[in-house]
Protein backbone atom coordinates (compact mmCIF):
# COMPACT_ATOMS: atom_id res chain seq x y z
CA UNK A 1 0.00 0.00 0.00
CA UNK A 2 1.35 3.43 -0.97
CA UNK A 3 2.04 5.79 1.93
CA UNK A 4 -0.17 8.86 1.28
CA UNK A 5 2.48 11.19 2.74
CA UNK A 6 5.19 9.79 0.47
CA UNK A 7 2.79 9.99 -2.45
CA UNK A 8 2.16 13.68 -1.74
CA UNK A 9 5.89 14.38 -1.43
CA UNK A 10 6.54 12.63 -4.75
CA UNK A 11 3.79 14.70 -6.35
CA UNK A 12 5.30 17.95 -5.08
CA UNK A 13 8.78 17.01 -6.27
CA UNK A 14 7.37 16.33 -9.75
CA UNK A 15 5.47 19.63 -9.65
CA UNK A 16 8.64 21.52 -8.73
CA UNK A 17 10.52 19.79 -11.54
CA UNK A 18 7.83 20.89 -13.98
CA UNK A 19 8.04 24.44 -12.62
CA UNK A 20 11.84 24.68 -13.06
CA UNK A 21 12.06 22.55 -16.23
CA UNK A 22 15.02 23.55 -18.40
CA UNK A 23 16.65 25.90 -15.89
CA UNK A 24 19.23 23.42 -14.63
CA UNK A 25 21.29 20.54 -15.97
CA UNK A 26 19.63 18.28 -13.41
CA UNK A 27 16.18 17.80 -11.91
CA UNK A 28 15.20 18.50 -8.32
CA UNK A 29 14.54 14.78 -7.90
CA UNK A 30 17.99 13.96 -9.29
CA UNK A 31 19.74 16.20 -6.80
CA UNK A 32 17.72 14.77 -3.90
CA UNK A 33 18.29 11.12 -4.81
CA UNK A 34 21.88 11.30 -6.15
CA UNK A 35 23.48 14.48 -4.83
CA UNK A 36 27.07 13.29 -5.11
CA UNK A 37 26.69 12.73 -8.85
CA UNK A 38 26.90 16.52 -9.16
CA UNK A 39 29.60 17.37 -6.63
CA UNK A 40 32.22 18.01 -9.32
CA UNK A 41 30.15 20.68 -11.07
CA UNK A 42 32.06 23.95 -10.45
CA UNK A 43 28.80 25.91 -10.09
CA UNK A 44 26.85 23.34 -8.05
CA UNK A 45 26.59 25.41 -4.83
CA UNK A 46 25.42 28.49 -6.74
CA UNK A 47 22.89 26.37 -8.64
CA UNK A 48 21.52 24.90 -5.43
CA UNK A 49 21.05 28.38 -3.97
CA UNK A 50 19.20 29.45 -7.13
CA UNK A 51 17.09 26.29 -6.95
CA UNK A 52 16.07 27.21 -3.39
CA UNK A 53 14.84 30.57 -4.70
CA UNK A 54 12.87 28.82 -7.44
CA UNK A 55 11.32 26.40 -4.94
CA UNK A 56 10.23 29.35 -2.79
CA UNK A 57 8.69 30.99 -5.88
CA UNK A 58 6.83 27.77 -6.71
CA UNK A 59 5.23 27.63 -3.26
CA UNK A 60 4.43 31.34 -3.28
CA UNK A 61 2.55 30.81 -6.55
CA UNK A 62 0.71 27.83 -5.07
CA UNK A 63 -0.38 29.93 -2.08
CA UNK A 64 -1.85 32.56 -4.41
CA UNK A 65 -3.81 29.80 -6.16
CA UNK A 66 -5.08 28.63 -2.76
CA UNK A 67 -6.55 32.05 -1.87
CA UNK A 68 -10.17 30.88 -2.21
CA UNK A 69 -9.47 27.71 -0.22
CA UNK A 70 -7.88 29.89 2.46
CA UNK A 71 -11.09 31.93 2.75
CA UNK A 72 -13.06 28.71 3.25
CA UNK A 73 -10.52 27.62 5.89
CA UNK A 74 -10.97 30.90 7.78
CA UNK A 75 -14.76 30.51 7.72
CA UNK A 76 -14.58 26.91 8.95
CA UNK A 77 -11.93 27.77 11.56
CA UNK A 78 -14.17 30.53 12.95
CA UNK A 79 -17.05 28.04 13.19
CA UNK A 80 -14.78 25.53 14.95
CA UNK A 81 -13.71 28.26 17.40
CA UNK A 82 -17.34 29.06 18.21
CA UNK A 83 -18.06 25.36 18.76
CA UNK A 84 -14.99 25.04 21.01
CA UNK A 85 -16.33 27.85 23.22
CA UNK A 86 -19.77 26.21 23.44
CA UNK A 87 -18.33 22.84 24.37
CA UNK A 88 -15.81 24.43 26.74
CA UNK A 89 -18.60 26.25 28.58
CA UNK A 90 -20.54 22.99 28.98
CA UNK A 91 -17.45 21.21 30.32
CA UNK A 92 -16.70 24.03 32.78
CA UNK A 93 -20.30 24.04 34.06
CA UNK A 94 -20.63 20.25 34.39
CA UNK A 95 -17.17 19.87 35.97
CA UNK A 96 -18.01 22.56 38.54
CA UNK A 97 -21.31 20.82 39.35
CA UNK A 98 -19.48 17.51 39.89
CA UNK A 99 -16.62 19.17 41.79
CA UNK A 100 -13.99 18.07 39.25
CA UNK A 101 -11.05 20.35 38.53
CA UNK A 102 -10.39 21.74 35.06
CA UNK A 103 -6.64 22.21 34.63
CA UNK A 104 -4.66 23.84 31.83
CA UNK A 105 -1.07 22.61 32.13
CA UNK A 106 1.75 23.92 29.98
CA UNK A 107 2.40 20.33 28.84
CA UNK A 108 0.35 17.16 29.26
CA UNK A 109 2.40 14.08 28.35
CA UNK A 110 0.59 10.86 27.47
CA UNK A 111 0.26 8.17 24.83
CA UNK A 112 -2.19 10.06 22.64
CA UNK A 113 -2.55 7.13 20.24
CA UNK A 114 -4.12 5.16 23.11
CA UNK A 115 -6.75 7.81 23.91
CA UNK A 116 -10.41 7.15 23.22
CA UNK A 117 -11.42 10.31 21.36
CA UNK A 118 -14.86 11.68 20.50
CA UNK A 119 -14.64 14.01 17.49
CA UNK A 120 -17.45 16.54 17.11
CA UNK A 121 -18.17 19.05 14.35
CA UNK A 122 -21.46 20.62 15.46
CA UNK A 123 -23.18 21.43 18.73
CA UNK A 124 -25.92 19.19 20.08
CA UNK A 125 -27.70 19.32 23.44
CA UNK A 126 -26.77 15.67 24.02
CA UNK A 127 -23.12 16.65 24.52
CA UNK A 128 -23.92 17.66 28.09
CA UNK A 129 -24.81 14.02 28.78
CA UNK A 130 -21.57 12.88 27.10
CA UNK A 131 -19.59 15.24 29.33
CA UNK A 132 -21.43 13.96 32.41
CA UNK A 133 -20.65 10.36 31.46
CA UNK A 134 -16.95 11.13 31.01
CA UNK A 135 -16.81 13.05 34.28
CA UNK A 136 -18.22 10.11 36.24
CA UNK A 137 -14.87 8.29 36.23
CA UNK A 138 -12.51 11.14 35.36
CA UNK A 139 -10.09 12.38 38.01
CA UNK A 140 -10.13 15.84 36.41
CA UNK A 141 -10.46 17.55 33.05
CA UNK A 142 -7.29 18.55 31.22
CA UNK A 143 -7.94 21.43 28.82
CA UNK A 144 -5.33 21.10 26.06
CA UNK A 145 -7.09 23.42 23.61
CA UNK A 146 -4.74 25.14 21.17
CA UNK A 147 -4.53 28.62 19.71
CA UNK A 148 -3.85 28.53 15.97
CA UNK A 149 -3.55 31.89 14.22
CA UNK A 150 -6.14 33.42 16.54
CA UNK A 151 -8.54 30.47 16.23
CA UNK A 152 -9.21 27.87 18.93
CA UNK A 153 -8.76 24.13 18.47
CA UNK A 154 -10.95 22.65 21.22
CA UNK A 155 -9.47 19.62 23.02
CA UNK A 156 -10.26 18.23 26.47
CA UNK A 157 -8.96 15.03 28.06
CA UNK A 158 -10.79 13.16 30.84
CA UNK A 159 -8.17 10.90 32.49
CA UNK A 160 -9.24 8.15 34.86
CA UNK A 161 -7.32 5.35 36.55
CA UNK A 162 -7.24 3.12 33.46
CA UNK A 163 -7.76 5.18 30.31
CA UNK A 164 -7.80 8.67 28.85
CA UNK A 165 -10.97 9.71 27.07
CA UNK A 166 -11.19 12.97 25.16
CA UNK A 167 -13.42 15.32 23.23
CA UNK A 168 -11.89 17.00 20.17
CA UNK A 169 -13.59 19.64 18.05
CA UNK A 170 -12.69 18.96 14.43
CA UNK A 171 -10.57 21.72 12.92
CA UNK A 172 -9.86 22.45 9.24
CA UNK A 173 -6.45 22.36 7.59
CA UNK A 174 -5.06 25.71 6.52
CA UNK A 175 -3.96 25.20 2.88
CA UNK A 176 -1.55 28.15 3.01
CA UNK A 177 -0.04 26.84 6.25
CA UNK A 178 0.34 23.35 4.80
CA UNK A 179 2.12 24.80 1.77
CA UNK A 180 4.44 26.81 4.01
CA UNK A 181 5.37 23.66 5.95
CA UNK A 182 5.98 21.79 2.67
CA UNK A 183 8.15 24.65 1.40
CA UNK A 184 10.26 24.56 4.57
CA UNK A 185 10.71 20.80 4.22
CA UNK A 186 11.85 21.10 0.61
CA UNK A 187 14.29 23.90 1.42
CA UNK A 188 15.69 21.88 4.32
CA UNK A 189 16.18 18.98 1.89
CA UNK A 190 18.22 21.22 -0.44
CA UNK A 191 20.28 22.45 2.52
CA UNK A 192 20.99 18.82 3.41
CA UNK A 193 22.18 18.21 -0.14
CA UNK A 194 24.43 21.27 0.06
CA UNK A 195 25.92 20.05 3.33
CA UNK A 196 26.56 16.59 1.89
CA UNK A 197 28.22 18.01 -1.23
CA UNK A 198 30.34 20.41 0.83
CA UNK A 199 31.47 17.57 3.10
CA UNK A 200 32.53 15.48 0.12
CA UNK A 201 34.35 18.40 -1.46
CA UNK A 202 36.19 19.02 1.83
CA UNK A 203 37.22 15.36 2.01
CA UNK A 204 38.41 15.48 -1.59
CA UNK A 205 40.45 18.62 -0.95
CA UNK A 206 42.04 17.10 2.16
CA UNK A 207 43.20 13.99 0.30
CA UNK A 208 44.85 15.84 -2.57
Amino acid sequence: MVDPVEEQVDFMIDEIDNYIAGKYAFKFRDILEHPLDYKDRPTIMLELDKMKDDISSYFDARKLEAAEATKIYQRDAAAATKLAKQVGDVIEDRAKAKKKAVVRPLVFTRREDEDEIFFIDKYEESYAKLVDALLETAMMVVDISLDVEGFTVGRWVFPDATKNRAIYVTFPINPAGALEIAKDQMLVAVDAVKAEVQAQLAIGAATR
